[in-house]
């Protein structure tokens, strides 16, 4: 058996959104599973430095950020995030020079041949999420990564990834996401992330306008007392990415004090964008991706875009546990050409758009109604889901071929 094929084979609570399993969910099983790898670990290798990123929006580029820095430092850097575009295997990027790269399927298998396959019952009550996070936490030893960054997946307290037991904890932007499992103020989801804090914790980063907006979460944060806090006060910037950048920067800086200076001369243009972050994914007519998924988000990314274009149109898709109504609010309508809903198989129905957006908006749930709208001159803007990336870029391409 080889690695994806046993990994396909675990629960995949992303797509089934069957989230009601986290009700009576707790860490203690996966913790011997952890426990167990460990011993299997070369203790003569020195420890690397681990850094949890958490938070509603932002987590993904400022893990990805925080990897290229380190990395251009001259440290290998693993980069474990989730979800994926288009392979479970760019969730476990190596990064070098500040280029991050997708492992070798050989050496994936590998790794899974030698550590997991004698032993898989041992694995086989592990859901897609957990075994990944398992198997990245071997993986990254066998790699001889010196800096890993593992970026949380829904929440923090009972998240896999808190097993890691990081050295530093990173928190990004809070918004109200997934709130029948974190909670339905940002208070509530704020304390629910910070639980990814255990007691090898070191130092807490956070925003600066999070603190002042959270004022109840931190004073609540678990062990105020011994891990200290570091506000970071960020200029307000165009793009939220450049934000997030220089947010990363701010955080290695601490960390690294002996190499602040080699930090700051890091511009943020030598640093490619993170995959499907604003991405381009068409010049002609412009295609741009951006995975924003809740309401905060949406606004942030499509006000940006709307700095640079005066007209386009937006195609918008997201999972039926998100909040549609608070979305659709969202959205920036004097921009809006058309808004092109989304609505295929396993995507939401979007309640009836209001104001100008009712006249503008156009129902679809089928290729190749889609297909006209990337043979236009106006730029579009594909927000809502992951999912829709490899929908929308194997339609331009098949578009482009005819």
């Amino acid at each position: 058996m080889q690695f994806i094929e046993f990994l396909n084979q675990r629960q995949n609570i992303e797509k089934t959104r069957n989230f009601n399993v986290f009700q009576n969910y707790s860490l203690d099983g996966l913790k011997s599973v952890f426990e167990h790898i460990e011993r299997s670990f070369d203790q003569k290798k020195p420890k690397p430095i681990r850094i949890s990123v958490v938070g509603t929006n932002g987590k993904g580029s400022t893990s990805h950020y925080l990897a290229c820095l380190f990395s251009k430092l001259g440290y290998n850097t693993g980069l474990y995030t989730s979800p994926h575009l288009l392979t479970p295997i760019e969730r476990l990027q190596l990064v070098r020079n500040g280029e991050p790269s997708l492992p070798n399927i050989e050496d994936i298998n590998l790794c899974f041949q030698n550590f997991f396959l004698a032993d898989l019952h041992r694995y086989d009550s592990l859901s897609y999420f957990e075994f990944l996070t398992v198997f990245a936490y071997r993986f990254f030893h066998e790699q001889n990564m010196e800096v890993e960054i593992w970026e949380a997946g829904l929440g923090g307290r009972l998240d896999a990834t808190k097993l890691v037991e990081a050295d530093y904890i990173v928190l990004t932007k809070i918004g109200l996401d997934h709130s029948a499992i974190l909670g339905n103020t940002k208070e509530t989801i704020c304390r629910e992330k910070l639980g990814i804090t255990s007691d090898k914790t070191l130092s807490l980063f956070a925003f600066q306008e999070e603190v002042e907006s959270l004022p109840e979460s931190f004073h609540t944060r678990p062990k105020k007392e011994t891990v200290p806090l570091h506000v970071i006060a960020i200029p307000p910037k165009e793009s939220y990415l450049e934000t997030n950048f220089l947010y990363a920067k701010s955080i290695v800086s601490n960390i690294l004090k002996e190499k602040e200076t080699s930090v700051s001369n890091i511009p943020f243009i030598s640093i490619r964008k993170p995959k499907g972050r604003m991405e381009v994914l068409c010049d002609t007519p412009l295609v741009v991706f951006d995975p924003s998924h809740n309401p905060d988000a949406i606004r942030t990314t499509s006000l940006e875009f709307a700095n640079h274009h005066r007209k386009f149109h937006v195609v918008l898709g997201s999972l039926p546990d998100k909040e549609l109504a608070g979305i659709l609010n969202a959205l920036p309508e004097p921009n809006l050409e058309n808004l092109i809903l989304w609505e295929g198989e396993g995507f939401g129905r979007f309640p009836a758009p209001t104001g100008r957006l009712h006249g503008r908006t156009i129902r679809q749930s089928s290729l190749p109604e889609l297909g006209p709208l990337f043979q236009g001159e106006i730029p579009v803007l594909v927000l809502g889901s992951f999912r829709l990336y490899g929908i929308v870029a194997n339609l331009i391409q098949n578009t482009i071929k005819m």
